[in-house]
């Protein structure tokens, strides 16, 4: 193998431990961020409840504003049934007075409908607070995870950045830039190794992507210093080791 392909598996092996360490911090992060989620979906859930709430107490002392003025009402046509001077005046008032006793019995039990409606959303808005109250400190413990872990990891975070920057300046710019463009594609994988497909024929595929490669990439590998690419997922070609030392490079057909 070449100085450069050697030295890019050398900075492939540091932008590996990298990218684990990347990884690890988001899926700590996402953790977190899921956990935020979940807060702020119960909050607007109990500021829905507590509208449902207000809504239903309003409709409540409304009625019971009505309630009021029915009875108001009905001892005030009691008083004129008792004054009424004909049979023809007296079922008047009479009708009026059964129609306001129905009026008024519908609101009470709307009343009493409510009042059942206002005490289970009084218990399940605290039923989310409680939920939240157990997220929340989830949130905490989370962040802390996270805070932690990043803490924890800075230093080697730093070795490997520095490592990293003093491996990529023994190679090529064009070169660097190739493997940059594919590692953040890639998450860290800029490389892959050639896999021979079967041992008597010259068929080989890229260890990243598993499709196949032409002979004139590996011929290329085993006999230039330079760097071949998957024409399918673009990562850069190396050789194993025991492709490096197989026989000498077959001419296409």
């Amino acid at each position: 193998m070449g100085a450069i392909l050697d030295a890019l598996q050398r900075l492939q092996e540091v932008e590996r431990q990298i990218a684990a360490l990347r990884r690890q911090a988001a899926g700590k992060r996402r953790q977190a961020d899921a956990l935020q989620r979940q807060m702020d979906a119960k909050a607007a859930a109990i500021a829905a409840k507590d509208n449902e709430r207000r809504s239903r107490q309003m409709e409540y002392d409304r009625l019971e504003l009505d309630s009021k003025t029915h009875e108001a009402s009905i001892a005030k046509h009691r008083e004129a049934l008792n004054r009424a001077k004909t049979n023809k005046e007296y079922a008047a008032i009479l009708t009026v007075i059964n129609t306001e006793r129905a009026d008024h019995s519908k609101n009470e039990q709307r009343q009493l409908d409510l009042l059942t409606g206002l005490d289970a959303l009084k218990n399940e808005t605290a039923e989310l607070h409680a939920e939240r109250e157990a997220q929340r400190q989830q949130l905490e413990e989370a962040e802390r995870q996270y805070q932690a872990h990043v803490q924890a990891t800075a230093g080697e975070a730093r070795r490997l950045s520095e490592q990293r920057e003093q491996l990529a300046a023994t190679i090529p710019p064009s070169v660097r830039t190739t493997f940059e463009r594919v590692a953040e594609r890639h998450e860290g994988e800029a490389m892959a190794e050639v896999v021979r497909l079967h041992p008597k024929r010259e068929e080989y595929a890229c260890g990243g992507c598993n499709m196949n490669l032409t002979r004139e990439q590996v011929n290329a590998l085993r006999t230039r210093d330079e760097i071949q690419t998957c024409n399918t997922c673009g990562r850069i070609l190396h050789l194993s080791s025991t492709s490096a030392q197989a026989t000498a490079p077959t001419r296409a057909r």
